[in-house]
């Protein structure tokens, strides 16, 4: 009985391995040079961002339940995280 669930389903995570994976590895290369220069949320989710976005969703109190996380909801909550930073990086600097 968990008070709350999270599932993330990111999309095709770009990291580097270290097993070799041929067709992985030119199937990166073109992602990386195509569609993540274009529209990184549309097929691709670099690890960073998935991390950052479920540390950020960890500590966030007020959601109960179950969610389910698709890709654009993991850049969002990525981004979130980023702008909390600064507005906590900001409040410092000013005291």
């Amino acid at each position: 009985s968990f008070e709350r669930l999270s599932i993330y389903r990111p999309a095709v995570l770009m990291v580097d391995r270290v097993e070799s994976r041929p067709l992985e590895s030119v199937l990166r290369t073109i992602l990386s040079y195509t569609v993540q220069r274009i529209a990184p949320e549309w097929i691709t989710t670099p690890v960073d961002i998935l991390a950052r976005a479920m540390c950020f969703n960890s500590f966030i109190k007020d959601r109960v339940g179950v969610e389910i996380l698709d890709n654009h909801a993991i850049f969002r909550l990525s981004e979130q995280q980023s702008s909390s930073k600064n507005d906590q990086s900001k409040a410092t600097n000013e005291l």
